[in-house]
């Protein structure tokens, strides 16, 4: 947020209040107006700095441009300091600064610590210090002269000190970002009357001939005005103008300069002086920049202009960075006698960007800028012109030649209509009309009551009013946020309803790290080149990736399509430290669409690599080293829909992109593919330095939670006793496990409870392009004990079933 340093003397030029600068901070923080500090200025000085009096001067005894002042700094104290200040008279109220004092050197204008030395054999006991030295200004050619009735001896930080009050303006309040626009809110708070600063009148058009406003971007643009002025004369602006520039923080540099700066802190306008002796055929032209163009700013920097860029241009070439910066080619110069006095308006967006691409924006940018980019008020032009046209005549011997204002398009005061019963319904206080309506008049709204109903005109000023209760806030901000009372909630409170995808992705969490797996969180952007690397051929598994427009890095440059790539790089360097890792991630891919916002597909992605045995790796000579492989990860799959309840759809086939075309699966509902497992292909894994044993597994959330059924449906425990039997079924190598467990299920429905795989043989034993699965039958039968030929009848059945069905056959 933009800030506002306030300082107290100043504000109380426009608001009699009798409150202390605490006071003040408070009741404005309480008004929502945010307060960082309140600062005190001569703090540094503390207890070294003093009012002194000069008691005597003499002549330095070995030089001719030295003095040697005694200084009086009260309760009979005296000192000699060598000086060669041509201001100084006996009797003269000087600041005096003892040995120790911490001041700016005048001529370096850095910190210092004032020590004692001999100058020209006479030691100087302390020195009489210019404003420079004390940082309340820039002149340092003479000493500074106190008021003649503050008491001698008083230390100087009690005597002219002064409080600053430090705020953060919020963006929507830019009519808050100046001296007058505080004021305008203390005398609100503290009921006291508003003191607007004087102008001058603005007097008859300017001819043509000497001057000429044109705009050619209205919505840029929206108000442009300028006041000529003759006979201007160049020196220092006063010191209290001074003193206050410091004060605010900024620095003093001339009168024509200072003027501009210190009504752009009183009002918060900002305005920029023209030499108008150097405008190209006596115009000012608010335009967007040609082609090619370039512009030398103030701060001696050539910029390249972009065609979006609004500039103030004369008849021939730029002369400015519309509301950011102005260009050295007509800047104010010692010689200058005739000025151009801009006050514009312009639209804070287009500010805003051109101040980002010329690195203007921010604490090191343009003052001018960090205003303009907000929503500044078109009435505050005419206020700041002729406020500006007075302190020019007034310290720079200005005469006003005439002075133009083009609006095209007149910008109507903000006008709201609320009923009266909203403000105590909106804020939950019953808050008197007559007060509220007080309130609003204070802030310098109109009120108009018509029976129930208000109509309220919003100042000219004020850009943030739009809806009734933009009007309700205003009212409780000056009556008090106190005034609110706390009551508890009346009624039950609503029940939290959680999305259903939520929960389930709370219920999966818990389970897979039930299983040892691992949590990871990924960033959503990816580098686009890892999508290459998911194939051995680099074709992509995945739509192309949308773009980022304005990426960090062009790691970070496009939005994952797939969660693999994220996986298999965190797997990758963990790694390098460890010798296994079994994790998953649950995040949306984001799937581009035509003409509409992107899908985010939620999506549960698991990894397993290096050991699965042991758990531990300090546990080596307990357990047998054991790889991860292919059943672990389906292991998990099927344990996980168990514990999830969840049925499976959709059709099954075998091969997944990037995936060992013989050790991978999918399965596809309506053509798409809502669940795969299985092998990383070693090529890829290579790619990612990875173990050629990794393993994969991606599930739809939105599909898994499709097959889970509302209510999971209950079976009362058994009542009767299982018949076990072990089978060692032979099938051919590429024929996989689910299709022996479906073929026996379905054989013996009824009879058959379930069907666990606990090994699988690959040997002589078996044969050459064979395997056999070592698989334990439950049998059981809800209505009683089967009998032993009920058993010997389903097993028949189901060695029937595997033998003509799949080619298998039972080992004995």
């Amino acid at each position: 947020m933009p800030s506002l340093r306030v300082p107290v003397s100043w504000l109380r030029e426009y608001v009699a209040v009798d409150a202390s600068a605490d006071e003040i901070a408070e009741r404005l923080h309480m008004a929502g107006m945010e307060v960082d500090r309140v600062e005190r200025s001569g703090g540094a000085w503390g207890d070294k700095v003093h009012v002194g009096k000069i008691a005597k001067l003499e002549k330095h005894p070995n030089a001719d441009k030295l003095l040697l002042a005694t200084v009086d700094y009260g309760s009979g104290r005296t000192k000699t300091v060598v000086t060669g200040a041509p201001n100084l008279a006996v009797g003269d109220i000087v600041p005096y600064a003892e040995a120790g004092a911490s001041l700016i050197d005048g001529h370096t204008g850095k910190p210092m610590i004032l020590r004692p030395k001999p100058m020209r054999g006479v030691e100087s006991e302390g020195m009489v210090l210019s404003a420079k030295e004390l940082g309340l200004g820039e002149d340092h050619d003479g000493i500074l002269q106190l008021d003649k009735t503050l008491t001698v001896g008083a230390l100087l930080q009690d005597a002219i000190g002064d409080a600053v009050i430090v705020m953060e303006i919020a963006p929507n309040r830019p009519d808050a970002l100046s001296i007058v626009g505080i004021a305008r809110e203390v005398s609100a708070l503290f009921k006291v009357p508003l003191r607007e600063p004087a102008g001058d009148d603005l007097g008859k058009p300017i001819d043509a001939k000497r001057l000429q406003v044109r705009i050619d971007d209205t919505a840029a643009c929206p108000r442009f005005a300028a006041a000529y002025l003759e006979g201007i004369t160049h020196g220092p602006s006063p010191r209290w103008m001074q003193e206050r520039l410091v004060a605010a923080g900024m620095r003093p540099i001339s009168n024509i300069v200072d003027i501009t700066n210190y009504v752009m802190l009183e009002i918060g306008q900002p305005l920029h002086a023209y030499d108008a002796t150097m405008l190209k055929g006596n115009l000012l032209a608010a335009r967007k920049a040609k082609p090619g163009e370039v512009l030398r700013t103030l701060d001696g920097k050539d910029r390249a202009l972009r065609p979006s860029d609004l500039v103030i241009a004369d008849a021939e070439r730029a002369l400015g960075l519309a509301g950011v910066m102005g260009g050295a080619n007509s800047e104010i110069r010692d010689n200058t006698t005739t000025v151009a006095l801009e006050a514009a308006s312009f639209e804070p967006l287009g500010v805003r960007r051109a101040a980002d691409a010329h690195g203007l924006q921010g604490s090191s940018g343009s003052a001018a800028a960090r205003r303009f980019g907000l929503a500044l008020s078109p009435a505050l032009v005419p206020l700041a012109l002729a406020r500006a046209v007075r302190l020019m005549r007034e310290h720079a011997s200005a005469r006003l030649i005439g002075t133009t204002d083009v609006q095209p398009h007149p910008r109507a005061a903000s006008r709201v209509r609320l009923l009266a019963s909203d403000i105590p319904r909106v804020l939950g206080a019953p808050i008197p009309l007559a007060e509220s309506v007080d309130a609003l008049t204070r802030l310098g709204f109109e009120v108009k009551a018509s029976g129930e109903t208000l109509d309220v005109t919003a100042p000219v000023t004020r850009t943030d009013i739009a809806i009734g209760e933009d009007i309700v806030e205003e009212v409780a901000r000056i009556v008090g946020y106190d005034r609110i009372p706390t009551r508890m909630p009346e009624g039950p409170l609503p029940m939290h309803e959680r999305h259903p995808l939520e929960t389930l992705r709370e219920r999966v969490r818990d389970v897979l790290v039930g299983f040892g797996l691992q949590e990871t969180v990924s960033y959503a952007a990816i580098d686009p080149a890892w999508l290459k690397r998911l194939t051995p051929d680099g074709s992509c598994i995945a739509p192309e990736p949308l773009r980022i427009a304005n990426p960090t890095t062009v790691a970070q440059s496009a939005m994952r399509p797939t969660l693999r790539a994220s996986l298999f790089d965190t797997a990758s360097r963990n790694l390098r430290y460890r010798s296994s890792v079994a994790m998953f991630e649950i995040a949306p891919a984001y799937l581009p669409r035509a003409k509409d916002l992107p899908e985010e597909r939620w999506t549960i992605a698991m990894l397993l690599a290096g050991q699965a045995e042991p758990a531990r790796e300090s546990e080596t000579w307990l357990v047998k080293e054991r790889p991860y492989d292919l059943h672990d990860i389906r292991g998990i799959i099927v344990e996980l829909r168990e514990a999830l309840h969840a049925t499976s759809a959709g059709t099954h086939e075998r091969g997944v992109a990037g995936l060992h075309p013989g050790r991978s699966g999918r399965r596809e509902v309506s053509g798409r593919i809502v669940a795969l497992d299985g092998q990383v292909d070693p090529r890829v894994a290579a790619m990612w330095s990875l173990p050629d044993a990794t393993f994969i597994a991606e599930l739809d959330l939105a599909q898994l939670l499709a097959e889970i059924p509302a209510r999971p449906a209950a079976a009362e425990p058994p009542r009767y006793p299982p018949a076990i039997r072990d089978l060692a079924i032979v099938v051919d190598e590429a024929r996989p496990y689910g299709e022996v467990e479906q073929a026996i299920l379905e054989t013996a429905k009824g009879v058959v409870e379930s069907v666990a795989l606990r090994d699988v043989y690959r040997g002589a034993q078996a044969g050459e392009g064979k395997k056999s699965f070592a698989v334990r039958l439950v049998l059981r039968s809800v209505s009683g004990t089967l009998a032993l030929e009920d058993v010997e009848k389903a097993m028949r059945r189901i060695q029937g079933r595997l033998e003509r069905g799949l080619g298998a056959v039972l080992r004995s």
